[in-house]
């Protein structure tokens, strides 16, 4: 499940818990890829949490609701590290 947790937070969170090595994997992952619009990304227990400036995604698309493309943003890295989401 993928939602917006605050004002510049997103969450995945799954059932089972992340191994270490996946954690670190992903951790990996997340600092050799670029990003639009992710600032940063905490993995914790079995949640993924992304940083972002909603103010950034609200200027660049002219919206009020930044939350939507962040979360695409999130659903297209979790993808490519085989994630069913």
């Amino acid at each position: 499940m993928i939602f917006a947790n605050g004002d510049c937070h997103i969450t995945y969170q799954q059932q089972e818990p992340l191994s270490p090595a996946r954690r670190e994997d992903l951790e990996q992952s997340f600092k050799d890829s670029s990003h639009v619009y992710l600032l940063d990304m905490v993995a914790t227990g079995n949640t993924l949490t992304f940083y972002y400036s909603p103010i950034r995604v609200m200027e660049e698309h002219n919206t009020i609701e930044p939350g939507d493309v962040v979360i695409e943003e999130v659903r297209e890295f979790l993808t490519g590290m085989e994630f069913s989401v």
